[in-house]
């Protein structure tokens, strides 16, 4: 039987009546809770006492409550709180908002008629216009992070959740040293726009791509790309042009003004583009006009309700997707991801690139006609782009043969260790020329984006494969605490006794000791 959870009935810095649980991953837990002074529903993100003494977990954390705190907008998430606990324990507390995210009606309600995906995503792009004029780029807008509400008297009101990998685009150098390591990209890899995948600088023009791909996806029930990696979304949100929605499923009911508009914003030069969240939402509120207009003249058939033999819009799970923060009810168990639990992939084309690098230029608007400079840079970006994809199979073929000729040194548990499920791997410590740094960081996320998403046992293999590679104190506490999850004390107990061996001063102890102390 799981141990009762720590917070649950609880109240929190005096203020926050802990309800129950509707979200956890490897970075903490989300409740629904009640401020007791308004006696008003909030959502408390509490994060994971045992990363309390990580500093870039916390600055992460930080960072999250500030970009999200410059925001007031009807259709942005509001933070009400930030602080810490009496048990030292760090919260965010946020507007409570109850409804479903737009993954889950496009699953469950697909086909949309234009005029609804038009209202929805018109907010989306107001809530950007005054991110983007904060100075936030979100970075990770996808269908997991838009909630729908039916209000009364106001059908399907919007909020952009989780800005919690935004970057704060401010001139300032007020967050200290990178917080994403050199070499990796920050999105969700079906929604990254081509220079996202590349690991260059953004501006908010990134997040005007995802808009494109969730209007793609939206209006024709498909993914402009479909691939079984992450690393192969990237690679053709860098070098393919999507084949036009209407292409994808030609009995979807799409409009040529809203396909010229999905195919601009899927543009891979930022400045083909719309040039800004207000531009985009005009040219979107201009195709709406222009059907009331044709529906006033011409009485077409009313949309089918359901379309048949489409399948359900699977939710994508690649090696490096991260899930969104799932506020609404009934409580799922969806880990804390965008928040922080962010998908760290490491980028197939670009080099080390340090996430708080930014670029403050910005491109006026341009006419959309086209003109002989538009077709000089056609001819200079298409010769770039066959660049890109003689270079990215280059190093495909490079890690299919790192991967498959490397020899690694494995662990070999002794014939008469006791089968505990982790035998005495806890014990294990190769001598130093015989570790593999690297290829314990890429197990290690790979197990940090897997607990995240709640893959408990293969998060656990993660863990593992990385503890032979590069058995490092931080791995061990890690493993004990998925021991501990699973109902599995005695292994927890063993691994935590090798971190205490090895980290004699963690801060982390005392959380041990509180855990081992439950009944």
């Amino acid at each position: 039987m799981a141990a009762p959870d720590e917070h649950i009935g609880k109240t929190v810095a005096n203020k926050y009546r802990v309800e129950q649980m509707i979200g956890e991953g490897g970075m903490g837990k989300v409740y629904k809770a009640t401020q007791i002074s308004l006696d008003k529903p909030v959502v408390l993100k509490v994060l994971r006492t045992a990363l309390l003494s990580d500093e870039r977990t916390v600055a992460r954390f930080q960072r999250e409550a500030k970009a999200a705190s410059r925001l007031n907008h009807p259709n942005s998430i509001s933070v009400l709180d930030f602080g810490q606990a009496e048990d030292g324990a760090m919260y965010i507390a946020m507007e409570y908002v109850q409804g479903k995210d737009l993954h889950h009606i496009l699953s469950r309600e697909w086909p949309l008629p234009e005029a609804r995906v038009i209202r929805m995503i018109s907010q989306v792009l107001s809530a950007l216009a005054d991110a983007h004029s904060a100075g936030v780029i979100h970075r990770d807008l996808k269908p997991e992070n838009i909630m729908v509400e039916q209000r009364r008297g106001e059908a399907d009101f919007v909020k952009v959740l989780d800005f919690g990998i935004a970057k704060i685009i401010d001139g300032t150098n007020d967050e200290g040293p990178a917080l994403t390591r050199a070499g990796f990209v920050c999105g969700t890899p079906e929604y990254m726009s081509p220079e996202q995948a590349r690991g260059a600088q953004l501006d908010h023009r990134s997040d005007l791509y995802a808009v494109g791909v969730i209007l793609y996806q939206l209006t024709c029930g498909m993914l402009p790309f479909d691939s079984d990696s992450a690393v192969g979304f990237a690679t053709k949100h860098l070098t393919e042009v999507p084949p036009p929605p209407s292409k994808r499923r030609p009995d979807a009911r799409i409009s040529n003004g809203m396909e010229r508009l999905i195919m601009k914003a899927l543009a891979k030069n930022p400045d083909d583009r719309p040039q800004t969240a207000e531009q985009f939402r005009a040219e979107l509120m201009a195709i709406e006009k222009e059907r009331r207009a044709a529906v006033g003249t011409t009485r077409r058939p009313a949309a089918s309700s359901s379309a048949p033999g489409l399948a359900s819009v699977t939710r994508k799970v690649t090696p490096i997707d991260q899930q969104e923060t799932r506020v609404n009810p009934p409580p799922a168990q969806s880990p804390w991801g965008s928040t922080e639990n962010t998908v760290r992939a490491s980028s197939p084309i670009a080099g080390p690139v340090p996430e708080d690098s930014t670029s403050t230029s910005t491109t006026p608007g341009r006419d959309t006609a086209p003109s002989a400079s538009s077709g000089a840079s056609s001819i200079i970006f298409k010769a770039a782009t066959v660049l890109l994809v003689l270079l990215a199979v280059a190093l495909a073929g490079l890690y299919a043969w790192n991967v498959t000729q490397r020899p690694k040194d494995v662990y070999v548990p002794p014939a008469n260790a006791p089968l505990t499920g982790s035998g005495r791997l806890f014990e294990y410590d190769p001598p130093r020329e015989k570790r593999r740094p690297g290829d314990a960081a890429r197990s290690s996320q790979e197990g940090d984006d897997a607990w995240h998403k709640g893959a408990v046992e293969f998060a656990l293999s993660c863990y593992v494969d990385a503890w032979q590679a590069d058995p490092q104190p931080d791995l061990a506490l890690k493993i004990g605490e998925l021991y501990f999850e699973k109902g599995m004390p005695a292994e927890a107990r063993a691994w935590w006794a090798r971190y205490r061996k090895d980290a004699p001063t963690a801060k982390a102890l005392p959380y041990i000791d509180q855990m081992l102390a439950r009944p």
